[in-house]
């Protein structure tokens, strides 16, 4: 029996439904909860990805796709077609509020997220597990925001919708800039402050790139391509080293060298948004 719930396409706004889809499987991840990946809908057997076009596809062909594949059995490696997502693109200037864990098991709303969702006054859903809601409103953040069990994405992300309203919210996404601008002024004040160094200052190797590889090499990082980049050199990662994280791909890490010798790390994944050189050598470190 699927343990996600059905999507019902057509309680869904038109919002949502004009923005390119995907499907999802549940794909199995051993003794821990399957992974939400997506896939392509005409081609249902290869990945798609939030940040690629060429693997989107329409709401409707979404839907279609979805109902004559919900019921099979589960591909024993990908696991099951389990839903539909739409994509977050930056031309669409809608937003998610992803709001994890907060319905309990006699369908009660935390006092926080009953605020949230107060406050926003536009369209919510019970997400696929249904212990969480995804509030659609309409406006942007310049970057993810993540704190304690919530969320909020603009782009380069798809969200697994269902169609399951939550009572007394809209049928339709509202604006919300202001609350928007209001939950990324909340994310920069918790972020952690890194005091400034005033070491001692190295030169920067003669030999960027030799540098840059030779310290990779020396963690045993496999890479796929060196290249120049602003200032310096940058190096694509075969494997992020949080690709359990991601939600398409293990791929979408890069470490750069800038000309003054200073190392960089950056994912396009949006789980490891706030990760950087710190977090990247200290993975590495630890072998």
């Amino acid at each position: 029996m699927n343990a996600w719930l059905p999507v019902q396409s057509e309680t869904i706004p038109a919002e949502l439904r004009a923005q390119p889809s995907v499907l999802w499987r549940a794909e199995p991840r051993g003794l821990d909860k399957p992974a939400k990946v997506p896939y392509r809908i005409a081609e249902p057997s290869r990945r798609a990805s939030s940040t690629d076009p060429a693997t989107w596809g329409s709401f409707a062909d979404a839907v279609e796709a979805y109902l004559s594949l919900v019921d099979l059995s589960p591909d024993p490696a990908r696991g099951p077609v389990a839903g539909v997502g739409v994509v977050l693109t930056a031309a669409a200037r809608l937003t998610c509020i992803d709001l994890d864990r907060v319905i309990d098991a006699d369908g009660r709303l935390d006092t926080r997220a009953e605020t949230i969702v107060e406050r926003c006054d536009s369209w919510t859903e019970i997400s696929p597990s249904g212990t969480g809601l995804h509030i659609f409103v309409l406006g942007s953040v310049p970057r993810a925001v993540k704190g304690n069990q919530i969320e909020v994405y603009t782009i380069d992300r798809y969200i697994c919708i269902t169609g399951h309203q939550w009572p007394g919210t809209p049928a339709s996404l509202r604006p919300q800039q202001p609350y928007l601008d209001h939950l990324v002024r909340l994310d920069a004040a918790d972020a952690p402050r890194r005091p400034s160094y005033t070491g001692p200052a190295a030169p920067p190797p003669d030999d960027l790139a030799g540098a840059l590889l030779a310290r990779l090499q020396g963690w045993g990082t496999v890479v796929e391509h060196l290249k120049a980049w602003s200032d310096g050199y940058l190096v694509e990662l075969t494997r992020c080293p949080w690709a359990d994280e991601h939600t398409a791909g293990v791929g979408g890490a890069a470490v750069m060298i800038h000309a003054s010798g200073a190392y960089d790390f950056r994912c396009l994944h949006a789980h490891c948004a706030r990760r950087g050189w710190r977090d990247f050598r200290a993975v590495m470190e630890r072998g």
